[in-house]
């Protein structure tokens, strides 16, 4: 191999010997001016906003929860104050309910109601005539409580619990001393039935379970924002399904519905193609640097540039990594070109319960075009003059892991306390799977 030509490709690819100084072939062969006008068309498309989040049927991720998720939500949020904890009139008698057991929220069909769930608990009550018990009993109750997606002024989204809609759809009765005959105890029954849905609807109303705030990353352009909500009886999980305003092909869209693993409330699903949708973005707004001087350090007139080409799971499984390719360009000064690169980044699960993501070692020229297609056969002076690899990767990890690290939901008057329970990254979809508890914020 001629020496003078490959240590040229190396100084124009961006990859190589940084500091200058290195021969090159006559300039007509790599017009600097024509690697100027490619550069800046290649990542036009990069990053791009649109409008309004679009209004699609493939969602590039999604938020799971299984009936234990749905119990932890609505036990978390509505507190002891559950249905049949109350009083309520029949006439000139009163009932006085009390909760015998803990209430259980199940994911069931519901006639009529395809986002229904189905929330039953035992109970004790009292008959009253004025202060006087008249008779006693036990009872079960299956309230069927339909669920809905709220868009709010904001911007922001809520999944809400539809009380004031709900309905008693079962309402089971051991009366003990009780006053009336047993012709008519299956009227008192249903009319039990019939007050306890009246009751509940006017002391409840809306509840909201879930608040998503908008995505704060970067400039706070990108919005990301809860758009359809789907009941699965079959595999017993509900699904959120998010939608982003960042101009994502559709074959960026994760696969919502499968059940979850025992014992997980909650699945945090996202497509790889969001991540480099994303990471593209902050390229476009400045968070991870377009263009970098001699030195390798971010540079707005700098003769490097950088485009992110691709990010995606890396072939082996189970190994949790993403494989960035990337493209250094040069575009000034001589030796113009480009060369094509790969490395590796790590995600892993932290003992702080945060996904970190952090570069690896691992670089591979994988080709180019003009001199910096040479690079790719000389790794040795690569691997000795990569500061700007090092910043671009150092950059492009930590807005990956803020990205990853999707927490921007709450409560009203409540604060959900998450811990992460594992990990998963692979060709189509990132699962991050969670268990949570809600608690209420002191003073709320």
């Amino acid at each position: 191999m001629n020496t003078k030509i490959a240590l040229g490709a190396l100084c124009t690819a961006g990859i190589g010997a940084l500091t200058g100084g290195c021969p090159g072939p006559e300039p007509a062969a790599f017009d600097c001016e024509d690697q100027e006008a490619a550069f800046q068309a290649s990542f036009k498309d990069d990053g791009v906003l649109l409008p309004e989040i679009p209004d699609r049927n493939s969602f590039p991720m999604a938020m799971v929860l299984s009936e234990q998720g749905i119990n932890n939500l609505l036990t978390g949020v509505v507190g002891g104050k559950v249905p049949f904890a109350s009083k309520l009139s029949l006439g000139l008698i009163d009932i006085d309910f009390t909760p015998a057991t803990a209430p259980v929220i199940s994911i069931e069909p519901v006639p009529n109601c395809s986002r229904c769930v189905l929330f039953s608990l035992d109970f004790d009550f009292v008959l009253k005539d004025g202060e006087d018990p008249s008779g006693a009993g036990s009872g079960y109750a299956e309230i069927a409580i339909p669920l809905r997606l709220q868009q709010n002024e904001d911007g922001s989204s809520s999944l809400v619990a539809g009380y004031e809609l709900a309905t008693v759809r079962r309402m089971d009765l051991n009366a003990q001393g009780f006053i009336f005959d047993e012709d008519h105890f299956s009227n008192i029954q249903g009319a039990f039935e019939i007050l306890s849905t009246e009751a509940l609807r006017e002391q409840f109303g809306t509840t909201e379970l879930l608040h998503f705030e908008p995505w704060t990353i970067g400039g706070n352009e990108v919005k990301l924002a809860a758009r359809e909500f789907q009941v699965f009886t079959d595999t017993k999980v509900i699904s959120l399904a998010m939608q982003t305003n960042l101009d994502l092909p559709r074959s960026v869209a994760v696969k919502v519905g499968d059940a979850l693993p025992m014992g997980v409330p909650m699945v945090v699903q996202m497509h790889p193609g969001l991540l480099l949708g994303m990471s593209q973005r902050m390229i476009t707004e400045g968070e991870i640097s377009r263009t970098y001087n001699d030195k390798g350090a971010p540079d707005p007139d700098g003769l490097y540039g950088v485009t992110l080409e691709s990010l995606a799971p890396g072939g082996l499984a189970d190994t949790n990594q993403l494989e960035a390719g990337f493209r250094v360009w040069r575009t000034q000064d001589g030796y113009c070109g480009y060369a094509d690169a790969v490395t590796t980044l790590q995600v892993e699960l932290g003992a702080d319960d945060e996904i970190h993501v952090t570069p690896t070692d691992d670089l591979r020229v994988t080709g180019g075009e003009g001199i910096g297609e040479i690079a790719a056969t000389d790794q040795e002076l690569v691997d000795k003059n990569k500061k700007l690899v090092e910043r671009f990767k150092k950059d492009l990890s930590e807005q990956v892991g803020i990205t990853i690290n999707y927490k921007e939901v709450g409560v009203e008057g409540s604060t959900i306390l998450f811990d992460t329970l594992a990990l998963s990254v692979t060709q189509d979809v990132i699962e991050i799977l969670i268990d949570f508890q809600v608690v209420a914020k002191e003073g709320g």
